[in-house]
């Protein structure tokens, strides 16, 4: 099945705005290409959003899928619990946390949840979900991840990729808001830190951005105040990776909204884009070692992005433990140039 066509499907169900549109009919009668849309769909974190919004429409998912939206809903509820765990742990050990990286404005099933706290709190924040059943699997600068009978939790204490702080932590904090998710309160980010974090997140986390990311930015940007946001970035060094990001995010936007083209997502940056954010960060002086690590991880994102829904990269992704060792290589090798995700006192 045509991926060209399968997107088309997808963004007819989960963008209103899409004006390519693919009918509920051609859904119902093409089997193959419904299934390559579900598929696409969960690639790019809308999985859920999808098979809701074919069963607004009345569509029958396919027989195929009945299992697989059992799981989902079952995710569903791990995902509330383990936000009113946070919630109950914040309050108990009197830590202040933020959770990133959300994408609030679409219904959506994470893979995990991403939380900031203080470098201080990081032991803190361990110790309240380690006494509430969960347990750390992966513990390090390069990545603090835990699990249990909850989502899995990954705690960050810093914003800082290829040795660069991009965001400040009193910054986050401040920029906290009240959030909810699927009935359930929570700690979030304003819009203007959520978009500074997905920008950067996207460039040099993944080298990719998600149609989940793409339209959950397209949503917020009417309600951000993008003056102060590209000062914040001016005032840590990365202002034109601000504009250089966003403006290939508008390109992107129109050459679907007004050229009528599609475009394959996630999304890869190319090398060009990333090396001219790079070589933009002001005070940034990057010697040969950092330059070839550089190169390796992006080769190494590349690589990754080629091979999902692969039958190896399902197989490898089935498997808990080969996942958790695969994650804490890819980590590794990204903390070398200077990545650092969890750092505690």
């Amino acid at each position: 099945m045509n991926k060209l066509n399968s997107m088309k499907a997808l963004l007819s169900v989960v963008d209103p705005e899409y004006s390519n549109v693919v009918s509920s009919e051609e859904l119902t009668r093409d089997d193959a290409l419904l299934k390559s849309a579900i598929k696409l769909a969960e690639r790019n974190g809308l999985y859920y959003y999808f098979i809701h919004g074919l069963r607004e429409r009345g569509l029958d998912i396919p027989s195929s899928e009945k299992d697989r939206w059992g799981e989902e809903n079952k995710r569903l509820s791990e995902l509330k619990e383990t936000l009113s765990l946070l919630n109950k742990v914040s309050t108990d050990y009197g830590i202040d946390y933020v959770i990133i990286k959300a994408c609030n404005t679409i219904p959506h099933i994470p893979r995990d949840i991403d939380v900031f706290v203080q470098n201080e709190n990081r032991t803190k924040m361990i110790d309240g979900l380690e006494n509430n059943g969960m347990e750390c699997i992966q513990s390090g600068i390069a990545e603090t991840s835990l699990k249990g009978d909850y989502m899995k939790v990954d705690i960050y204490t810093e914003i800082c990729y290829i040795g660069v702080d991009f965001m400040d932590g009193d910054f986050l904090l401040r920029s906290s808001v009240k959030d909810e998710v699927f009935g359930v309160g929570c700690s979030g980010l304003n819009n203007e830190a959520n978009l500074l974090l997905l920008l950067v997140h996207s460039l040099f986390g993944h080298r990719s951005i998600s149609l989940l990311d793409f339209l959950h930015i397209k949503h917020i940007r009417s309600d951000i105040d993008m003056d102060m946001c590209r000062e914040y970035a001016h005032e840590r060094g990365w202002e034109s990776v601000f504009d250089l990001v966003l403006n290939e995010l508008d390109t992107l936007h129109k050459r679907i909204s007004e050229g009528g083209e599609v475009i394959s997502f996630p999304y890869l940056f190319g090398r060009e884009l990333i090396w001219k954010c790079v070589s933009g960060i002001k005070g940034l002086d990057m010697d040969k070692c950092d330059k070839t690590f550089l190169h390796l991880t992006l080769a190494q994102d590349r690589a990754i992005y080629e091979l999902k829904d692969t039958s190896i990269y399902n197989l490898l992704k089935s498997c808990e433990p080969a996942r958790n060792l695969i994650n804490s290589l890819t980590a590794s090798i990204k903390s070398r140039r200077g990545d650092r995700k969890s750092i505690g006192k």
